[in-house]
């Protein structure tokens, strides 16, 4: 099944995939060694997380992430609402928090997965990264995209949001989550991640292809490091 891990499926669907992607997805093996079960966990309930945002992020592209809607008679709420309940200024919030956290728990899972004894129980995603970077032979894909998410290029949409509320990548946990800070004191600005129609559309379409990218690859290292 495109964008699970390799986990035997409990319920068989008939659908129509490539023999690529079915050698990607096909179970693994009967009983996953111990040793890798901490790891295929946090990588399948990452994949869960990154395929909401992927669905969500396609359904935002398919409207076209409006927020001025123009019409010749008057507009109600509800069909305003129709036009506009996949825009950014109504998800991103929630949809950004899932796609962070899907990254931290596939970095999490790697780490586990190439033997690390020193995974940390933080949110702090750059610490994560850069252990992430000393392992050796992880596929370029997984590394090209973790990095473009994780250091965050001045391009990218959420950079002019870390910068107007001066915080950096690994605030991001608790900014996505509540519209304050810890003592419930300094409030959140979250209009830069709001109304960025078509050049909003461009970013997601990159996330989207970036997602599919890290759950393919991230895949296939898995089968090359369990069956070892």
């Amino acid at each position: 099944m495109v964008g699970q891990w390799p986990l035997k499926p409990l319920i068989l669907v008939r659908v129509q995939v490539s023999q690529q992607m079915k050698s990607l997805f096909k179970p693994l093996t009967e009983s996953p060694r111990e040793a890798d079960l901490k790891a295929l966990l946090f990588l399948t309930l990452g994949s869960k997380y990154l395929n909401l945002v992927h669905n969500a992020l396609e359904e935002s592209v398919k409207s076209g992430n409006l927020h001025i809607i123009v019409s010749d008679g008057e507009l109600s709420w509800e069909d305003y609402y129709k036009k506009t309940k996949w825009s950014d200024f109504f998800i991103i919030e929630p949809v950004l928090f899932s796609f962070y956290h899907g990254l931290e728990l596939t970095i999490k899972g790697l780490l586990f997965l190439t033997g690390s004894n020193d995974v940390e129980a933080t949110h702090e995603i750059l610490i994560l990264y850069k252990k992430l970077t000393q392992v050796e032979n992880l596929p370029k894909d997984i590394i090209d995209v973790m990095k473009r998410y994780v250091t965050v290029s001045g391009d990218f949409f959420i950079s002019d949001f870390l910068t107007e509320n001066n915080k950096n990548i690994d605030d991001l946990y608790e900014s996505l989550r509540y519209p304050t800070d810890k003592k419930l004191l300094n409030l959140n600005s979250y209009i830069k991640l709001h109304y960025h129609g078509k050049s909003g559309i461009k970013q997601y379409e990159e996330i989207l292809k970036d997602i599919r990218k890290l759950q393919a690859a991230g895949t296939i290292f898995y089968r090359t490091l369990s069956v070892k």
